[in-house]
């Protein structure tokens, strides 16, 4: 750097009239080759006057910082900056004159430099040889600009340090500029994964659905429709509601030897583990009432227990699952309802009273301490009209109402007495309306869920 013991001005006629001017485009023959040049700082010089550029270049002819030389742009009108920014835009400091083609041609140049080319990285220091016609403090406000000098005080150790400052700065929010950039590309990756794996996961989760929605299918024709049922039980409904696609609770029915037999089966879990334990229930009730022929509830229910234990191999290994059920026999020659229940019970309602049948407290499958798991019969007399409802859990451990607590026994069994003597496709309707006023619009189903009604009257 050319330096005297005493700070010198730096006057336009103290350069080396030999030394080249670099306009904007050339690079200075016969010095750097192109990497060193890639390697320079990039300093644009914008002032009218010719002079201006080539004492610049003289001053900081042996500058470096970080190791790296300057290599000089040079604009003669803030359009020509502007142009040359268009294209090159990682320029790291211009040193741009105020008066020019106009007496504000440098503010203009700052303001479309902000904000038409939006680059806000390049350091402007702003040099003046009229400081009147922009005053400095009224500069330093109203532009973005990092440094304003009047040219007549620019000595060699004030550009010095102006230059210092200006590229240590651009330095700075470069390197953030690359942290920021580095890490957007992070963040666009990671969201390019998510996204592809979201989109696997969906696609999982269609053909999860799709085999599901197969399984409600097959689930719902294991189920005899309600036509069947009403015509052995022309009073009668069914209400179903699985908590997913699927269902741990399922109904049985089927007519055997002047007999009608009907069920409300609760499994144990729900969904897909749930809607597999339902299969099993259903293929053993059918192999015991309608191949072997039993129609007593109590040696079903035995039979069932024995056969579930056996199928999922419960004696040797730890697996638990089960189900809970009520089951009634209608015997119309006898006049006659006999009932069985695992762990389920039984309302009916006769001369406008509601009574509640309490099933056995074991259920069916799972641990087994006692050496022979026998259920027990109960027989209802017919002699009067009767109105009979099965049901799962589901139903009264609904947590729902204005203090988030179960449904209840209680409360169903109220509800059933005040509804019993309406149509059954209305009572349906009661009681599927109360159940979703209960559970909320913005509350989660709790579980698989049926109930089954009918009325007999001989």
């Amino acid at each position: 750097m050319h330096t005297e013991d005493d700070d010198e001005l730096l006057f336009a006629d103290e350069a080396n009239e030999e030394e080249e001017l670099l306009f904007a485009g050339e690079e200075k023959a016969g010095h750097e080759g192109k990497d060193e040049m890639e390697a320079a700082w990039h300093v644009m010089i914008v002032d009218d006057e010719e002079e201006i550029h080539t004492v610049t270049r003289f001053a900081l002819s042996d500058y470096k910082y970080k190791g790296k030389k300057l290599r000089f742009l040079n604009a003669f009108t803030g359009a020509e900056c502007i142009e040359y920014l268009k294209n090159k835009p990682d320029i790291a400091l211009i040193l741009l004159d105020v008066v020019m083609e106009t007496n504000d041609a440098g503010l203009r140049t700052v303001s479309q430099i902000r904000e038409e080319l939006g680059n806000h990285f390049v350091r402007i220091v702003m040099r003046t040889g009229q400081p009147g016609q922009a005053p400095e403090e009224e500069v330093i406000l109203k532009y973005d600009i990092n440094d304003y000098k009047n040219k007549t005080e620019l000595t060699d150790k004030k550009l010095f340090t102006t230059i210092t400052t200006s590229l240590r700065s651009y330095a700075d929010i470069m390197e953030i500029e690359s942290y920021r950039l580095n890490l957007e590309q992070k963040v666009e990756e990671r969201t390019a994964e998510v996204v592809k794996a979201k989109e696997i996961i969906e696609r999982k989760n269609q053909d999860i659905t799709s085999s599901i929605n197969y399984a409600k299918r097959i689930q719902e024709a294991m189920m005899p429709p309600l036509e069947r049922i009403q015509y052995f039980l022309p009073e009668s409904f069914i209400l179903f509601r699985p908590r997913d696609i699927v269902s741990g609770d399922f109904y049985w029915f089927t007519e055997r030897d002047g007999k009608i037999l009907i069920s409300a089966i609760d499994c144990t879990g729900h969904g897909v583990p749930g809607a597999f334990m339902s299969m099993v229930g259903d293929a053993h009730l059918n192999q015991i009432v309608n191949v072997d022929g039993i129609t007593n509830p109590d040696v079903i229910l035995t039979k069932l227990h024995q056969r579930v234990r056996q199928s999922l191999k419960q004696a040797e290994t730890q697996n638990r699952d089960g189900m809970d059920m009520a089951l009634c026999a209608i015997d119309p020659y006898r006049k006659l309802l006999e009932f069985a229940g695992a762990k389920n019970s039984m309302i009916y309602i006769q001369d406008h009273q509601a009574f509640q049948i309490k099933g056995d407290r074991h259920p069916i499958g799972g641990e087994q301490k006692e050496a022979q798991r026998v259920f027990q019969k109960q027989i209802l007399p017919l002699d009067r009209p009767t109105t009979v409802y099965m049901f799962s859990d589901g139903y009264p451990d609904q947590f729902g109402g204005s203090e988030d607590r179960k449904f209840m026994v209680k409360r169903l069994r109220d509800l059933l007495l005040e509804i019993h003597q309406k149509p059954f496709s209305e009572q349906h309707d009661i009681l599927a309306q109360t159940f979703e006023e209960w559970k909320g619009a913005h509350k989660k189903q709790t579980d698989d869920m049926i109930v089954v009604g009918f009325r007999v009257s001989f």
